[in-house]
């Protein structure tokens, strides 16, 4: 292996990991890192000495975004779920993570379960999505197009601005040793008039997200905002709702969005998944395998010739994996019978939200979570931890299976093999298997879940989905109905809960970034600027926290 790929891909990783992990939590997004990182190891590949060809150069970049973008992507499935338990039972949560060394431990033995069957997976399927079907692959696209960018270099001193700039930010917001910072966290408007309600935080992470998801997407945030004045407050003078605190409504009401989100998904997508594996599962048979493995001249013949250690590699990586993962749920509770529908779920779901990652470059990990948490809970007497285990490791699973495939994807495009693909990969599993769990003990031991600072939205929606049967009918009621309504005006209830929840300071913030890229005439030339903008307030955060733990 270059030491060219492999010492950028580990420091990327880490990079991605940490900067997903925090970001997943502190807000409700997962921004795709992978084309910043391109850029970052375009930068360090300029340091290289003798020149190469720009395939080479092509080549080197596509495996370094391969090694560190599993870190991110990894990070962000844990990031919106694993909180959730938290929300649950937080002595419980604080139990666990009071271990830190047992906590990173079982993080990383999920990680490595859950991520190994998602490349199991994405191996399966990548001769279909790839070759026989010709899927479009948006992400890989887009990623291919940055590696081989002619304005490459231009865009990377953009990049590397837009970090500088927020480090500066941080530094004079938080200060650092023995300077003390000068900048308020937020400044207050109206404050006679709205008290804390009306604020502009000073978070560099959150207007670069607001600018790359664009006025569109935040706009349902602000409708959600607005809600708890003029239609969550009025309703909860009722009579009949007098005996809730207005935090209880609200948390109920947003609950029975929830509900209505669920249950609209259920009307599409159970059918999708059905008619996938119609398609694709009908002509299967089991027997084929059986039959296969109980022929002992079979397994004679498929480690013979001049590629028998490959072929004993591809017949023991499976192995290994089913059993890791086997081990890892049977020590987190749960019996084979568990074990077996619960993998079943996980491989179906898998299978469908790579296939959509493939068409249309989005991964909805919350909806096929759902799918996988919902029969799960109705069969069996799940704790809460374990029902947080279940959506923690789909997620990973669904997101390690979803990144191959994107990857073996600019891999044919830059003329790479998918067996060099799939061993970098693995590189960046191990190091974010490594590294994730004590990444996500500092923020937890650092910051507050459910406050502004580390708010997981995501992970207190699947909370509410959970808990809404012990609500108030008629609070729950209530955000059914306006969720119903938002429907009909094409409106995410998703995104409006997100608004009713959410800090205000964290609205306002996305909306000035929103904003700022609505009144650009081309925000795509900014895009660099603030992928090192959201980028580099993670590594200021990591570096604050470990600073503490010497000083």
């Amino acid at each position: 292996m270059n030491l060219f790929i492999i010492i950028p891909g580990i420091i990327f990783t880490l990079f991605s990991t940490i900067s997903l992990a925090y970001i997943s939590m502190a807000t409700m997004v997962g921004p795709w890192i992978a084309p910043t990182l391109v850029l970052m190891g375009s930068l360090i590949l300029k340091l290289k000495r003798k020149p190469q060809s720009q395939s080479k150069t092509n080549e080197e970049l596509a495996l370094i975004q391969t090694i560190g973008s599993v870190g991110a992507i990894v990070a962000v499935g844990v990031g919106f779920t694993l909180p959730t338990i938290y929300f649950l039972d937080p002595q419980e949560f604080n139990q666990w993570i009071s271990n830190p060394v047992k906590f990173s431990l079982t993080i990383s033995a999920i990680v490595l379960s859950a991520g190994g069957l998602g490349i199991l997976i994405a191996r399966a399927l990548s001769n279909k999505f790839i070759i026989k079907e010709k899927l479009e692959f948006p992400v890989s696209t887009l990623i291919y197009n940055t590696i081989t960018s002619q304005s490459q270099s231009k865009q990377t001193k953009s990049m590397l601005y837009g970090f500088s700039f927020s480090i500066i930010i941080c530094f004079f917001r938080d200060g650092l040793l023995k300077f003390k910072g000068f900048l308020p966290n937020a400044f207050y408007l109206l404050r006679p008039i709205a008290g804390n309600e009306i604020a502009i935080a000073i978070w560099p992470t959150v207007w670069a997200i607001g600018f790359i998801m664009g006025i569109k997407i935040v706009f349902p945030l602000i409708i959600g905002m607005l809600s708890k004045y003029i239609i969550i407050s009025p309703l909860h003078k009722l009579n009949f709702l007098q005996h809730l605190t207005l935090k209880s409504f609200t948390m109920a009401f947003a609950g029975g969005m929830v509900v209505f989100e669920f249950l609209f998904g259920m009307l599409r997508y159970p059918n999708i998944i059905y008619k996938t594996i119609k398609k694709n599962f009908g002509t299967f048979s089991i027997n084929k395998i059986f039959n296969r493995l109980s022929s002992n001249q079979k397994l004679k013949e498929m480690f013979k010739g001049s590629e028998d250690k490959k072929k004993l590699i591809n017949f023991i990586e499976p192995v290994l994996i089913m059993a890791l993962s086997v081990a890892t749920l049977y020590y987190l509770g749960f019996p084979a019978h568990y074990q077996i529908l619960l993998l079943t779920f996980i491989i179906i779901a898998t299978y469908q939200i790579s296939y959509l990652g493939a068409k249309i470059g989005l991964i909805p990990f919350g909806r096929f979570a759902t799918f996988v948490m919902l029969p799960m809970i109705l069969l069996f007497k799940l704790s809460y931890l374990q029902i947080t285990i279940v959506c923690v490791f789909f997620n990973i699973c669904a997101a390690t299976a979803s990144d191959l495939l994107f990857d073996y994807k600019i891999g044919e495009l830059c003329k790479i093999k998918f067996d060099k693909i799939r061993r970098y990969q693995w590189l960046g599993l191990l190091i974010t298997a490594a590294s994730l769990g004590f990444f996500l003990w500092l923020l937890f031991t650092n910051l507050k879940i459910g406050t502004a600072e580390l708010f997981a939205q995501r992970a207190k929606s699947r909370a509410l989905l959970i808990m809404a049967p012990s609500f108030d009918l008629y609070a729950v009621g209530f955000g059914f109905l306006f969720g119903l309504i938002l429907k009909k005006f094409k409106v995410s209830p998703t995104m409006v809960f997100g608004g009713v929840l959410m800090p205000n300071t964290i609205t306002i913030g996305l909306l000035i970034g929103a904003l700022g890229s609505f009144i650009t005439k081309r925000p795509e030339r900014f895009a660099p600027f603030w992928s090192g903008v959201f980028a580099s307030e993670s590594v200021w955060i990591l570096s604050i926290m470990i600073l503490k733990m010497f000083i």
